[in-house]
């Protein structure tokens, strides 16, 4: 009924003769007149029986209820007459625009009806999405069931992409809502989304909730994902200069790995919200993560290590951590190990002698029993001490 009564409002605009619009069994769902709302036509139930224009000058209309001068004409979508116009004045003067109004009416209609099946198909894809990335224990034939209707092929393989908006709908909602209305808006981000990532038919984009939108991508091969990655930080990047002139602002983007079916899909999602947490976290920057890229994955290893590894080796650095001046001689270690272990351009890039350089390492070494000449052991070194410098931070 509202979207009829808006239909009514966008034709008056353009006519100059008030109408009416009923449904299939011939109540009025939209009329220039709001007190007409609702109450039974019966000049539309004819003209729906007969399916043809029907004329009602001041003499037919003097003996019925609720009905006024005019034409009225049946509303045909998809072969079918699925309501009436009225156009409502003197006959005559009425019928040069009848065919003219019916048409724009249809049209505006049929949009009306695929803008609600879009929102439906959206309401039901996030309700979808919510189920199977939310929830830990998922009933692979619910699964199933869900895809059948929705018409999602379950065993296709997929990876996940979530792009957090963090506040920027809540936050710039005043200065958004001036410029597109909130469902607008929503809409044209997922567009942004879908075209900047390429994606297809087979492809899920939804928001999960106003803070995240998600992306569920097939691939066909883990190649073909390796491939896809290649593409993934400029495509991100892409993006978050697009929806900027939405006003939104401090996008941070993440993928997990594919899965071969959607049973199994929320771990993808899972481990993209973790690399984009741990990449929050570390302040690592541009905020685009994923699994594949070495920058994200280096401190990952050293921050993900397992515990009760991290606690045998720190008991044996012990010694040093506990030493005198600890803090410098790390320091320049991880200067060292950053210089692709370069003894003399650390030294250069630290304002020290060369000398002072090597004997720094030396102390380390005897402190440790480490060979900081041996790639292996600085490798464990740099991620030990990369992982406690940021743990006491």
């Amino acid at each position: 009924m509202q979207s009829a009564q808006r239909v009514v409002k966008a034709v008056s605009d353009i006519s100059p003769f008030p109408i009416s619009l009923s449904d299939e069994t011939g109540y009025i769902i939209g009329d220039s007149n709001p007190s007409r709302i609702g109450t039974l036509h019966s000049p539309s139930i004819l003209v729906i029986r007969e399916n043809r224009f029907l004329s009602f000058d001041k003499n037919k209309v003097s003996q019925m209820d609720n009905v006024l001068p005019g034409v009225a004409v049946p509303l045909i979508y998809d072969y079918e007459t699925v309501g009436v116009l009225g156009i409502i004045g003197d006959p005559e003067k009425v019928k040069p625009y009848a065919n003219l109004v019916k048409r724009y009416v249809e049209l505006m209609w049929q949009e009306t009806f695929h803008q609600k099946m879009e929102d439906l198909e959206r309401s039901s894809n996030e309700t979808f999405l919510q189920y199977i990335l939310l929830n830990e224990s998922l009933n692979k034939e619910k699964i199933i069931k869900y895809c059948e209707m929705l018409g999602i092929n379950y065993f296709l393989k997929r990876f996940c992409v979530v792009i957090d908006i963090g506040d920027s709908l809540l936050n710039n909602r005043n200065v958004i809502q001036k410029l597109l209305p909130a469902d607008h808006l929503k809409k044209l981000l997922l567009e942004c989304t879908s075209r900047v990532f390429e994606s297809t038919d087979e492809s899920i984009c939804t928001f999960l909730n106003t803070e995240k939108i998600v992306l569920l991508m097939p691939v066909e091969s883990d190649n073909k994902f390796l491939e896809l990655m290649k593409k993934f930080s400029d495509q991100s990047s892409q993006l978050m200069k697009l929806v900027e002139q939405y006003h939104v602002y401090g996008v941070a983007i993440g993928a997990g790995n594919p899965y071969s079916t959607l049973k199994h899909i929320n771990q993808s999602y899972h481990e993209a919200e973790q690399v984009i947490e741990f990449g929050k976290e570390h302040n690592l920057s541009p905020p685009i993560y994923n699994y594949c890229d070495w920058d994200v994955l280096s401190p990952l290893l050293s921050a993900k290590m397992d515990e009760n590894l991290k606690d045998k080796l720190l008991f044996r650095l012990k010694p040093f951590i506990g030493s005198f001046g600890f803090s410098e001689l790390a320091n320049d270690f991880m200067m060292y190990c950053k210089n692709n272990m370069n003894s003399s351009k650390t030294a250069k890039e630290l304002y020290i002698h060369r000398n002072t350089m090597i004997y720094r390492l030396k102390k380390i070494e005897t402190i440790t029993s480490l060979d900081l000449g041996n790639f292996e052991h600085c490798t464990m070194l740099y991620l030990i001490l990369k992982n406690y410098v940021d743990v006491k931070k």
